[in-house]
């Protein structure tokens, strides 16, 4: 027990070092609510489902920044009859999925990552030109809040979210066949937003619109800024069980707390626990398979529960350099905000009718994703690697290019 207490105080330390080093936030309205706020601006009181609209986008953007693995490039046994440590991984590894070696008993193992992850598209559509092809009817009163009549807008949204991503995750084995691994990513967040609002259409009280009008000048309104935080925290563990013949198999939990700002799009707001199966076999001495499977529950809202998995392979070049592909996948069970929360009244061929705010449509998504890059050793048991990840499918908010991830790791 005193091992495993000294154990945590180890990895707790540096968590607890870089959150100190993270400026508060200064006291100003969140990127949550600059959402519906610009749409103020321009004197349309937005209503429940730009708040609803602001909230499924922060849940998104914090689920949508990549997890590197705790997996170490190196592995070991201690030999007693040696009386040494021997390496046995036999490859450099996997940068986003997990491989089922353990580190080995008493090996310490650092990381630090940088990501580039801009989402600057929505189900396809680029985060600078979102729209409904129908006007926006809103309800117009006087003073006393009477209502005086409607009317219809042409509404477009512009925004700008850029997350940089600084991870350091330390790896420590507690055993030969289990580790801990503790990950604290640092966020910058950039966010700008804007809207153009011109009315199009009016009518009274009755509802019965006149022909559309698009002549009017048009309003708009804005806002942006940079928050750092601590995003949120990872604790990971990770069990070898027996080889069974050539595969290789381990059993993982990994918690998520909720550190992260939810309302600066840096943290979901929930606490996750996710059960984990990592799988592996050797081919040629040199090619490592991997697939992994886990289910992401979450403790607030058992309907947000997410699966990830994950099939790739690592590849030896040369014995200091590794190159790894892998396929990552997320399938939400259920879609982050009711289907009636999003939506908002509007003029459809003089009707008027409910559709989604903004087009942005929150029901269950898939996320498919290409990862590829490549491993060097340094300098003993210093590497390097670079990555890349390629969105396979257009669903959700996404990067339309590639995100970028460099990053550095030691054991000892």
């Amino acid at each position: 027990m005193r091992g495993v207490r000294h154990t945590v105080h180890r990895l707790a330390i540096p968590a607890l070092v870089v959150a100190l080093c993270v400026p508060a936030p200064a006291s100003a309205r969140s990127f949550r609510d600059m959402f519906p706020d610009v749409a103020r601006q321009t004197g349309l009181e937005g209503g429940g489902a730009f708040d609803a609209l602001a909230d499924a986008l922060a849940d998104t953007a914090a689920r949508s920044v990549p997890i590197v693995s705790a997996s170490a490039g190196f592995t070991y046994r201690y030999n007693p009859q040696a009386e040494v440590f021997e390496r046995t991984s036999d490859t450099l590894g996997p940068i986003f999925l997990e491989r089922p070696d353990t580190i080995g008993r008493n090996k310490f193992n650092v990381n630090v990552s940088y990501q580039y992850v801009d989402l600057d598209q929505f189900d396809g559509d680029d985060t600078d030109s979102l729209e409904n092809d129908d006007p926006l009817v809103a309800r117009v009163t006087d003073v006393d809040g009477t209502l005086t009549g409607f009317t219809a807008n042409r509404l477009r949204y512009d925004f700008s979210l850029v997350n940089h991503v600084t991870a350091v995750s330390a790896t420590y084995g507690v055993l030969d066949e289990l580790d801990v691994n503790l990950l604290v990513p640092i966020v910058v967040t950039d966010f700008d937003v804007s809207t153009a609002r011109r009315i199009v259409a009016t009518a009274g009280t009755d509802a019965v619109f006149g022909p559309l009008d698009e002549s009017a000048p048009v309003v708009s309104g804005s806002d942006g800024g940079t928050r750092t935080g601590v995003g949120d925290v990872l604790l990971r563990g990770k069990y070898q069980l027996p080889r069974w013949g050539a595969l290789r198999s381990a059993l993982g939990l990994t918690f998520r707390l909720p550190t992260g700002d939810e309302d600066d799009f840096q943290g979901t707001g929930a606490f996750e626990a996710s059960p984990n199966v990592y799988l592996s076999t050797l081919c040629w001495g040199r090619l490592e398979p991997h697939a992994n499977f886990g289910i992401d529950f979450n403790a607030d809202d058992v309907s947000r529960t997410q699966v990830r998995y994950g099939l790739g392979a690592d590849v030896d070049v040369t014995k200091r350099i590794g190159v790894a592909l892998a396929f990552l996948g997320r399938s939400e069970f259920e879609g982050v905000a009711d289907d009636e929360d999003t939506r908002f009244l509007h003029l459809v061929n003089g009707t008027l009718q409910q559709e989604p705010l903004l087009g942005l449509d929150f029901d269950r998504k898939n996320y498919f994703d290409l990862s590829f890059g490549a491993r060097a050793v340094v300098w003993r048991q210093i590497m390097l690697f670079v990555n890349g990840i390629y969105a396979l499918n257009d669903d959700g908010l996404r990067n339309s290019t590639i995100i970028p991830a460099v990053g550095v790791e030691g054991t000892f």
